[in-house]
This record gives structure tokens, sequence and C-alpha cells, in this order.
């Protein structure tokens, strides 16, 4: 976008005035909450407590966003594969073990999972001297961060982090309502008997399904009712990733008439292994887009000790923080008051100033990889009015905490950008986020 007139003292005043109006009902008498607007070329425009670090939420994502690309590059793909130590044999059978190997891909599905066993199968593979043997050595660290809300266990967002993912690290409950009394019949995805599940869901007239994780790893009880004559579906957090993913490719193996005569384990694989198949991610641009589009706290968790293997050697969440606050430092980004322990924000203790936001914003390959105001992603339901179409931003919420961070261009001005903040709000945030975003498109 061509850069517009400059602002005038005069037009500056003008923006204080506007947006301390539109952001006043939301602050209320609280004291936390932090605003930055700046032009593209990162000088301040609108400042209100703009150095303080406040809870950002998911808005967090943009620093990890913006340090990701800046260290492996918008092309880069994560890479995993199926190994052996002698390759495929001349009489269908893998001498030795078979490795699933990770790189900490936050995108990989166990329908990719699939497809390398089809591989396998049509090269002609029937059997597998030994076992089958994943490699998760990528990244290290509790799967769970200890950090987060214990309360959140099972919820989708609060998914695991592993150097081998699966299916966001999730499995995928079908549940189909029949006739009324009869029992729904559930379909759980991917097949796998590392998962049990017990009890069952009534065919009823309306929704009142119950999954609950049990105390025992990957277990789960149904309860309740779906609707006649419907289908639901529902993503619930897996874990002990490594052994699970390797159940499943057991599975997937048998299914394809594979035979396998060990056991499945978790140890790296030989240095000395040989791919039979390299499945490549989407490039890390596209990755990152879903990610900001979607709010995706997976993918952030991933990337986060991603990047703190390729920076630093230390594929952790300590690593990665590491790594990104280099990252800022490096491009001279004020980072007064920043704290993370994670990449998504999920976490009570992070803090995040709106101009470390804003100043990251001022790269502008970030600008399209948000999704647009009123149009998609998390940004679909914001009523905006004269930023309608003119904006792009990732939104932040969490029980005390609601954020807006973003571009709007300008009526005369050109593209600006923003980060709005606000914890513990006795008001509508996002109403107050819309009006100041639609001011300012108007400006």
């Amino acid at each position: 976008m061509a850069p517009g007139e400059p602002w005038t003292p005069a037009q500056l005043a003008r923006v204080r005035r506007a947006l301390n109006a539109a952001l006043a009902p939301a602050i209320g008498d609280g004291s936390r909450y932090s605003f930055a607007v700046l032009d593209t070329s990162g000088r301040t425009i609108y400042d209100r407590r703009a150095e303080a670090a406040v809870r950002p939420a998911s808005v967090q994502k943009l620093v990890i966003a913006d340090a990701a690309l800046a260290t492996f590059g918008a092309n880069y793909r994560f890479h995993t594969l199926l190994a052996s130590r002698r390759g495929l044999g001349t009489d269908g059978t893998i001498a030795g073990d078979l490795w699933l190997v990770g790189s900490g891909d936050p995108s990989f599905r166990s329908d990719d999972l699939r497809r390398g066993v089809d591989t396998l199968s049509r090269a002609g593979v029937r059997a597998i001297e030994g076992g089958v043997r994943v490699d998760a050595s990528a990244m290290r660290g509790p799967e769970m961060n200890p950090h987060w809300n214990a309360a959140d266990a099972g919820e989708d967002y609060d998914a695991p982090t592993s150097g081998i993912s699966l299916d966001g690290d999730t499995a995928e409950f079908r549940i189909y309502g029949g006739a009324p009394g009869s029992a729904a019949r559930v379909v759980v995805l991917p097949r796998t008997p590392a998962l049990h599940v017990s009890g069952g869901i009534a065919t009823g007239y309306e929704d009142s399904v119950v999954i609950a994780p049990q105390g025992t790893p990957n277990a789960f009880a149904l309860s309740g009712a779906v609707a006649q004559q419907t289908e639901e579906k529902f993503w619930l957090p897996v874990h002990d990733i490594p052994a699970y993913a390797g159940s499943v490719l057991a599975t997937m193996l048998r299914a394809a008439g594979i035979r396998t005569a060990g056991s499945t384990a978790v140890e790296p694989a030989p240095l000395d292994s040989v791919a039979l198949w390299d499945h490549r991610s989407a490039p890390l641009r596209d990755l990152i887009g879903h990610m900001l589009f979607l709010s995706d706290n997976h993918y952030a968790e991933q990337l986060l000790r991603a990047l703190g293997g390729e920076a630093l050697d230390a594929p952790d969440d300590a690593g990665g923080v590491q790594a990104e606050e280099t990252f800022l430092r490096e491009r001279g980004i004020p980072t007064g008051g920043f704290r993370a322990v994670d990449g998504s924000g999920l976490a009570e203790i992070d803090r995040v100033s709106a101009m470390t936001l804003a100043r990251v914003l001022t790269d502008p390959q970030l600008y399209l990889l948000l999704p647009q105001g009123g149009r998609d992603g998390t940004l679909k339901h914001y009523d905006f009015t004269t930023a309608l179409g003119r904006v792009r931003a990732k939104t932040g919420h969490l029980s005390d905490a609601a954020s807006l961070a973003g571009y709007v261009n300008t009526a005369r001005h050109g593209r600006v950008v923003f980060a709005l903040m606000i914890n513990n709000s006795p008001g509508d945030p996002d109403g107050a986020y819309v009006r100041a975003v639609d001011l300012l498109a108007d400006m």
C-alpha cells in the first residue's frame, strides 16, 4: 500500500481524543491496559501506556509467528519420515525396525501417515522383521505446559506438545444419532487400541454429549445424548504422544497387510537410517497463516520448541522463549516487562506490552497472514463498519483478557499498525476495539 499523507500535530491530537473516547467504556477505573498505534515505519501515532506489559492472550502468537519466519524463512518445511536401517529389501521385508521420525510438524495428520503406509505397501512391503519405533527426540520437555490452568485439561485448545505430532494431538469422536431411544453410533479416529472408550451415547431430542477424560491416559467415558439423525464431532487431547503415534502406525500397517514381528517402542532412529518415505509439510508461511487465522494454540507451542531447537539447540519451551527474546532485542523491539512461558498466550503469567506487539507488526510479511475483519477467521463476526475489508488482525481472549492487534488502512494516511489490550475490563472490550479501529480507518 502506498504511503499516505503525513500526520500533522492537530491530526495526532484528534486521534488521541477519538481513541480515548472509544476505549474509555472498556477501561473503567482499571489500569491494566496497553494501547499503541504506529505507522508502518514505527513512528508512534497513539500511545497510552504502550510500554505497560499486560496479559496478552492469543495476540502473543504474533511474536512466535514473526520470530519463526525470520529464523526459518517463509518457505521452510517440516519433514516427517518413515525409515529403516537398511532400506527396503527385495523380498518385501524390511530388515529390523521401522521408525517414524518426527521433526515437530504441527500440521502432521493421521491421513498423512496413512499415505506413508500406502507408499510402503505399493513398494511391495509385506513384513517388518522388527517392530515400530517412534523418534520424538526433535523436541523435549513436558507434554503439557505446567503454567497452564489445570481446569482447561481435556479441552481441544489445551493439546500436548511433542516431537511427533498427530492430528493436533487430539482424537476425533464422531457421534451419529439414530432413532429416538436407540444407542448412537460412536466412531473414534484414528483407530488404535491405545484409545479406550467406555459408556455410550443415547439418541434423544437434544444434545447433551459428555466425553470425559479418565485418570488413565487416553481413556474416555461417554454419556449423555445426541439429537436424532444428526452428526456431532468432538476433538479431545490425547497424551503420551510418541507411544500413541506408534500404536496408530502399527494399526495402519496391519490394516494394509504389512506384518510386524516386534513391539512398539519410543527411541531415536539410528544415524545411518534410510528414509523410505518423506512427508514435507506446507511452507511455514501457510502454517503460520493457519495458526493466526484460527488461533491454533497447538501450532504456536510446536513452533516455539522448533524455534528453540533451530536458534539455540534447545528445543523446549525455555529455549523457544529465549530465542524469541533474542529475536526481539536484535531487531530493536522494546521488551520491557516481556514475560512468556509458552507460545500461545494461554499461561496466566504471560505478559507483553502493546508497543512490543506493534513493533513486531511493522514486519510487513505478517499482513497477509492475518484474517480480515468481519470476513474470515477469528475476526469473522466482528462488526466493523468503515474498517470492514480494510483491517487484518489477531484476536486474543481469556477470562480476564481481551486483545486485538493488527493493521488498518486509513482513509488518508496509509496503513497503520495497532495493538489494543485490556485486562479485567468492566465493559465490552471487543466493542471498544471495533469502534477504535473504525475511527482509525476514517482518519
